[in-house]
């Protein structure tokens, strides 16, 4: 499992956590005990937080105040609303007690009910404001629906590469994206989402999204198969993507020195526009078309220069990106993958021999990403020379790796031989040898906006949850731990986009809580209604068993929520841990 101890032992972590999630709890639970003073109504508890209680108090007015030790819900005890029994605490004699009480009104049942949400609106707006005013760091790209590059394949999280379903689609740079599945689309990140969310589906029962393209004037529609892509190898979550990214700028920000950039002329400032004549759209779009550069060949580079169009023909040049890499293969078939790896002169040839990949079966069960080769059969190996050598010599005898995982742990790995051995050299690629501005803007949306923004991705989540023609499940959803994970990541960033994310989860608690289903606000608005249409309570006995149903049901999804949220956890960890031996076995990527 990952270290799930470092996020919250991070005290940063904790308080953001308390503020922002814990926080809209207890925004939305004050709002229940304040309509409910105002009403008249007996609270009983208030309580913030779930499960051991850190301390309590008891108010003059009776109520019992309770913090308790999980800071990830809370509760309002309203016996006149809804006597949920045990399950909010007391005991028999109290709640016998509690008869006598005077019944409360469904206009009393709708106002403390409605409140809750109502409160987490009142959040949001004060903090949609800030937002608006201080305003949030964005990807500019991201802005845009038009295509900057489209792929030949994908990869899944296991390295798999799978064929690129716009490619086959023939989806191309520059098209614009107008709509998919009939809902408008206004920037890249809604591409993404939408497909995300999708449910359509082929007469054979594949994914299928409906793009609505504008290419060269012309609007037309276009079917794409999205594939399930893998996002977590501890769940098992698959998310549908098509394959393609945003156009974007390329504004020169700097050129390396002795690279052809510098010497055929691109200066700071420059954007690149074309190549050969052809019209870019990306850093990727543009290294494609190097690539198919002849060895030797010129191409014609076209900058904008001051307002003006500069075309300066260039001689690319071919750079090692990566690290050499050793196969080996058992006579089974399964292979390892193995680089130098050495963080204070990363070109170098000596250092120790790191896992790049393993194949996934019962002989390497135990190697992960990242494990390091401490010796083979008790000699130290410094190189993939040696690594080639002591295994080349070892004929057919066994072959003993002693293995380090990257957390210290020490064991073995026996291969039987013949082993196969082969270094492949380092991959190289065309460039020019320039970086570009990253294309980030501070957006100011306004209250309104980040309000429907809000709500319509709510709805569309939900609408792809109850859909069984989507593929988004139930343990897709985001429970305490993913949301607190969500606050402590993006205030790595910046502290602003947590306070948008707190607008989204305010407006996404008042709506699910306003929904119509037992235990939930709406559930009692629901049952104040068709009380006050019957003219009379509903039984106690069944008003009771649907709570206390409901509620049972409700406990069982969280903990599926929270496991599957500590699940992802790992899963996640191990994507950290793979890009992390990604970054040594790359060597500076200039990209273009």
């Amino acid at each position: 499992m990952g270290d799930f101890g470092n996020i919250f032992s991070n005290t940063w972590a904790f308080i953001l956590v308390m503020l922002f999630f814990g926080g809209s709890i207890f925004v939305h639970e004050f709002g229940h005990y304040l309509a409910a003073r105002m009403r008249g109504l007996k609270v009983l508890r208030f309580s913030i937080g779930f499960g051991p209680r850190i301390f309590q108090w008891t108010g003059k007015d009776g109520c019992v105040y309770i913090i308790s030790l999980l800071p990830f819900g809370g509760y309002v005890a309203l016996p006149q609303l809804a006597d949920m029994g045990a399950l909010e605490g007391g005991n028999d004699e109290e709640h016998k007690k509690l008869r006598d009480l005077p019944k409360a009104s469904c206009a009393d049942k709708i106002i403390v009910s409605v409140a809750g949400a109502f409160f987490n609106v009142l959040f949001a707006i004060v903090l949609a404001t800030i937002v608006w005013i201080v305003g949030i760091p964005k990807n500019s790209a991201y802005e845009t629906n038009v295509v900057g590059f489209v792929p030949e394949t994908i990869s899944n999280i296991d390295g798999t590469k799978i064929a690129c379903p716009a490619k086959q689609a023939g989806i191309k740079v520059g098209d614009k994206i107008l709509s998919i599945d009939g809902h408008d689309v206004k920037d890249f990140s809604e591409v993404i989402e939408l497909v995300a969310i999708g449910a359509g589906r082929t007469k054979d029962g594949k994914p299928s999204s409906i793009f609505k393209i504008e290419r060269d004037g012309k609007i037309f529609d276009i079917e794409v198969l999205p594939q399930l892509i893998k996002t977590n190898l501890s769940t098992g979550d698959e998310i549908r993507m098509v394959g393609i990214t945003p156009a974007l700028t390329m504004q020169v920000a700097q050129v390396m020195q002795n690279s052809p950039a510098e010497k055929f002329g691109i200066k700071k400032g420059d954007i690149v526009v074309e190549f050969n004549g052809l019209k870019l759209y990306s850093n990727a779009h543009l290294g494609e078309c190097l690539n198919n550069l002849k060895s030797e060949e010129k191409a014609k580079i076209s900058v904008l220069r001051d307002g003006k169009k500069v075309v300066l023909e260039i001689l690319p040049k071919k750079i090692q990106i990566t690290k050499a890499l050793a196969t080996i293969a058992t006579k089974s078939g399964d292979t390892l993958e193995l680089f130098i790896s050495n963080k204070n002169n990363q070109k170098s040839e000596i250092g120790i021999p790191k896992i790049y990949t393993a194949t996934k079966s019962d002989s390497l069960a135990k190697i992960k990403v990242g494990d390091v080769v401490c010796d083979v059969n008790g000699k130290q190996i410094d190189s993939l020379e040696a690594l080639k050598n002591v295994i080349e010599k070892s004929k057919n005898s066994a072959i003993k790796f002693s293995m380090a995982h990257p957390d210290g742990e020490i064991f073995d790995l026996i291969l039987s031989s013949p082993l196969s051995v082969k270094i492949n050299p380092p991959t190289t690629k065309t460039m020019l040898g320039y970086s570009i501005i990253p294309q980030k803007i501070i957006s100011h949306p306004s209250i309104i906006e980040q309000f429907s923004d809000s709500i319509e991705r709510t709805i569309n989540a939900l609408s792809s949850l109850i859909n069984p023609k989507s593929d988004v499940g139930i343990k897709s959803l985001a429970g305490p731990v993913d949301i607190g994970r969500v606050i402590y990541q993006l205030s790595l960033t910046d502290f602003m986009l947590v306070i948008s994310f707190a607008v989204l989860l305010n407006v996404n608690l008042a709506f699910l809580n306003l929904l119509p289903i037992p235990v939930l606000d709406g559930g009692h608005i629901l049952f104040a209604i068709i009380e006050k249409l019957r003219g009379k309570p509903l039984p106690p006995n069944f008003f009771a068993t649907i709570q206390v149903g409901f509620t049972i049901l409700f406990i069982s999804l969280m903990f599926y929520i929270v496991f599957y949220g500590f699940m992802r956890w790992d899963g996640d960890a191990q994507l950290e841990n793979e890009e992390d031996v990604n970054a040594e076995y790359y060597i500076k990527d200039l990209s273009f």
